[in-house]
């Protein structure tokens, strides 16, 4: 792998900056904080069960993974998101008051935004201008924003359920070229009753996500969200932080086929991952684990079955998908992957992935993970997002 140093100059002539992740923070329907998320993982369990926060009997499926908290404030996915970011920051042992609001940034991924809010407002509810404020899709990350007092760069990456991966890629981009030196990045998403109908009407939704399984019906939709401190690696080691992981490659492509169905050939999804490794300067062989987007859709696992055999041809990487624990949890599903990895590669351990029993022949390529966690010599992690409009993105993460 090719690695960064503060002497690396960019064809401008801009110095870039070792890209490292300092802290995590977690907001999962299996478990609030890294270490319940992770627990629950590692022990196989799933947390989908009937919708109970909203009217959904009329729904079929009306399955859900969510997250337990309670509903006092409206802005959900904003809620999450402040929660996960407070812990994640935390971990870093970091004050985003003393990076100096200049240099602070935020860089959050949703599908959703304020849509409980605006679900409110269209049903005739009574709305407090102040609630109002928080409808729009940037509404979560500008509210981060205010939170930790970050005066950089904001934004909000929208790119379906490529979104949280798109996040973390745009605050390396920032890091490396000096724009910031901490970037509060990741994703955040909520359960509503307007994406629960949106996706049982395309048919895509199942009682139960079975990623890469033979009897595979389709996702459960799941909510949460997953912050990382990305941060400048000269700037960590100034105030002696403690490294969690390197970010070390992003890529993303566009399949251009169709507006909700995947490339069947997988042509987008390898592009963006080998695009990801030549951002690392790595090699496939050298992967030691694969995070899939692996959302128990028929035509997604099929499609990155394809994806991943055209990177990693023989090689046989270890692969595990989380949907069937957490469920797809839209903007914030990169995100939860990348803190995944992050645990992968300072454990060792490859958590099962819940919902598989009888691996899909056509996808037989894979070495996906199951029944229970597996050791393995993790050095190199790669993570994969596939969206609706062909929208794909990969991260490669190198262990500290």
């Amino acid at each position: 792998m090719r690695a960064r140093t503060g002497s690396d100059k960019s064809p401008e002539g801009v110095t870039e900056h070792d890209v490292v992740i300092t802290g995590c923070g977690v907001q999962a329907p299996v478990g609030l904080g890294v270490s319940a998320f992770w627990d629950a993982l590692l022990a196989g369990r799933g947390a989908a069960a009937p919708i109970r926060r909203f009217a959904a009997d009329d729904l079929t499926p009306n399955v859900a993974a969510e997250v337990a908290f309670g509903d006092d404030d409206p802005d959900r996915a904003g809620v999450l998101a402040v929660r996960a970011a407070a812990e994640a920051l935390a971990d870093a042992h970091i004050d985003a008051r003393a990076v100096g609001a200049n240099r602070l940034g935020v860089a959050l991924g949703t599908t959703l935004g304020g849509m409980t809010i605006f679900e409110r407002w269209d049903a005739g509810e009574s709305v407090t201008p102040r609630e109002l404020a928080r409808i729009p899709y940037y509404a979560p990350a500008t509210r981060v924003a205010r939170q930790v007092n970050a005066r950089g760069p904001v934004a909000t990456a929208q790119l379906a359920c490529a979104s949280g991966t798109h996040a973390l890629a745009l605050a390396a981009s920032w890091v490396r070229s000096g724009r910031a030196d901490v970037v509060v990045a990741g994703g955040t998403d909520l359960l509503c009753r307007f994406v629960v109908a949106g996706f049982n009407s395309l048919r895509a939704t199942s009682d139960v996500a079975r990623p890469f399984d033979r009897e595979r019906k389709g996702l459960v939709l799941g909510e949460g969200a997953a912050i990382l401190i990305v941060e400048a690696e000269a700037h960590a080691r100034m105030r002696r932080a403690r490294i969690r992981a390197r970010l070390a490659g992003v890529g993303a492509a566009a399949d251009a086929v169709h507006m909700t169905a995947p490339d069947r050939e997988g042509a987008g999804a390898a592009r963006a991952i080998r695009a990801a490794l030549d951002d690392a300067g790595a090699d496939a062989a050298a992967v030691d684990f694969v995070s899939a987007h692996g959302t128990g859709t028929p035509y997604n696992d099929a499609m990155e079955a394809a994806a991943l055999t055209r990177v990693f041809g023989a090689c046989r990487v270890p692969v595990n998908s989380i949907k069937g624990a957490i469920g797809h949890t839209l903007g914030a599903a990169g995100a939860l992957e990348a803190v995944l990895c992050v645990r992968v590669l300072e454990t060792g351990l490859v958590p099962p992935t819940v919902g598989l029993r009888d691996l899909d022949p056509a996808c037989a390529t894979l070495d996906v993970v199951q029944n229970e966690p597996r050791r393995v010599n993790a050095r190199l992690a790669v993570s994969t997002s596939s969206g609706f409009a062909g929208a794909n993105a990969a991260l490669v993460l190198a262990a500290a």
